[in-house]
């Protein structure tokens, strides 16, 4: 998670950047107020109230609401810092030249990111049947998933395919949350479990 959190950190910093100085506390506040709604939502409060981000900001909530119409505002803002991230980790250039390996590769890097925004995408899935900006992204996010995959699977397991949907499923957000806090796997042993799963379906496609 050090990592993690410095790859937030880093993402937050160039976010303030301006040499102007009226823009530059005005950034300063904004990221604030983002930084103060991430650290809630990482210490376990999955929705937290425009007053508590407020107060963890240090600012009036008039103040906060000068800055951001609502809190789906807000989450727009911590969408972009951590699509600035962790985007980097999972378009990163592949190691191996065949698909098979690649998947592997692929699925190290979900499981990697999971890691490291995991009280975040739950915060958004226990908030987005009420925002219609969170299941806009939530789609989005889902859609881009599935064009990944399907950019290094052969078309014979693209996911409209029976084989293609169980892979997808393996190596989603939720299969990695049941193993790590319902199984009580490891980060490195829920990895494993899920390349497992992914080999045994490419495999029995293959007979």
């Amino acid at each position: 998670m050090i990592q993690a959190n410095n790859a937030v950190t880093y993402a937050l910093k160039s976010e303030q950047s301006s040499s102007d100085g009226r823009r530059a506390r005005s950034q300063a506040s904004r990221s604030k107020i983002v930084q103060a709604m991430m650290d809630l939502i990482v210490a376990g409060n999955s929705s937290p109230s425009t007053a508590s981000i407020a107060k963890k900001a240090g600012i009036g909530l008039r103040s906060l609401f000068r800055h951001f119409e609502d809190k789906d505002a807000i989450y727009r803002e911590v969408d972009k810092i951590l699509i600035k991230a962790y985007l980097p980790i999972i378009d990163a250039p592949y190691q191996s030249d065949n698909w098979q390996d690649r998947l592997m590769e692929m699925i190290e890097r979900r499981c990697e990111v999971s890691e490291a925004t995991a009280p975040y995408r739950i915060s958004t899935t226990a908030a987005r049947q009420r925002s219609e900006f969170l299941k806009e992204n939530f789609q989005r996010l889902y859609d881009a998933e599935k064009a990944r995959l399907n950019s290094i699977l052969p078309s014979r397991l693209h996911t409209d395919t029976a084989s293609g949907r169980a892979i997808l499923v393996a190596m989603s957000f939720d299969t990695w949350r049941m193993l790590r806090e319902d199984e009580h796997l490891s980060a490195e042993d829920t990895v494993k479990a899920v390349q497992q799963m992914v080999g045994d379906v490419v495999a029995r496609a293959a007979n």
